[in-house]
């Protein structure tokens, strides 16, 4: 079944890229000024980010849509209030659950005050249906235990059937993952290191689609090669931010 998956890789070099003296945008999606082809989201899958922010600065984001938002601090760490007046710390080894109804909105700061910059992913989940619960979560990690995935999030976390998984890796370790929901799809997303997911070569910040499987083979290339996994509903009828 993983031998007939289709895939599109999302090359960490052709992302789109919006900046200004304060602030660092690197998208894989059409995402504001960002529009370009064969970059429509990928099922559920609507943005996919990663931010860079300087000290002391913020970045405000609107909603327009019920949302699954999670943010995932790569490097330090960043402070998340929401238009609500919820607010919290988000370490790296956390990924911060918002579940936002249409038109909520959210702020993120880097909290330092001195020229320390800090490094985060945006990742948002559309939810087409109007059954939604808004939330605000907070889930922890630890990438101490090596060669296997870690559960993050699931099913029963979220307003619909996504989990997210995290792990990492030695070199020349494998491993498969079978879908919970053959119908779903896969995105993958190297942080650090160098991967082969279903035959194709990611290095770090590259990502990979992948459908119409039910598991996905992975082989890290090198020590401490942490990949991110999504598994995400396909259908929806939104296609564009």
């Amino acid at each position: 079944m993983a031998g007939n998956a289709k895939a599109i890789i999302h090359l960490n070099d052709n992302r789109g890229h919006l900046e200004n003296e304060w602030m660092r945008s690197l998208v894989t999606f059409n995402f504001g000024n960002y529009k370009t082809e064969n970059r429509e989201p990928f099922g559920s899958l609507q943005v996919f980010n990663e931010d860079t922010l300087a000290a002391g600065k913020s970045i405000n984001m609107l909603v327009e849509e019920n949302t699954e938002v999670l943010i995932v601090p790569l490097t330090g760490t960043i402070f998340f209030k929401d238009h609500t007046g919820n607010e919290t710390y988000i370490n790296p080894g956390q990924v911060q659950l918002f579940a936002a109804v249409k038109q909520s909105s959210y702020q993120i700061i880097n909290p330092y005050e001195n020229e320390e910059l800090v490094n985060f992913l945006q990742v948002w989940l559309y939810k087409s249906e109007t059954v939604f619960i808004p939330k605000m979560q907070l889930f922890n990690f630890d990438l101490s235990q090596k060669n296997q995935l870690h559960t993050v999030i699931t099913a029963s976390d979220l307003n619909q059937q996504a989990y997210t998984f995290i792990g990492k890796y030695d070199g020349r370790q494998k491993g498969i993952y079978s879908l919970q929901n053959k119908n779903n799809g896969i995105y993958c997303f190297v942080i650090e290191g160098a991967f082969e997911i279903q035959d194709r070569l990611l290095h770090a910040k590259d990502g990979l689609a992948i459908w119409d499987t039910d598991e996905i083979d992975f082989e890290a290339l090198s020590n401490g090669a942490i990949v991110l996994l999504f598994e995400i509903p396909l259908y929806c009828n939104k296609f564009a931010v």
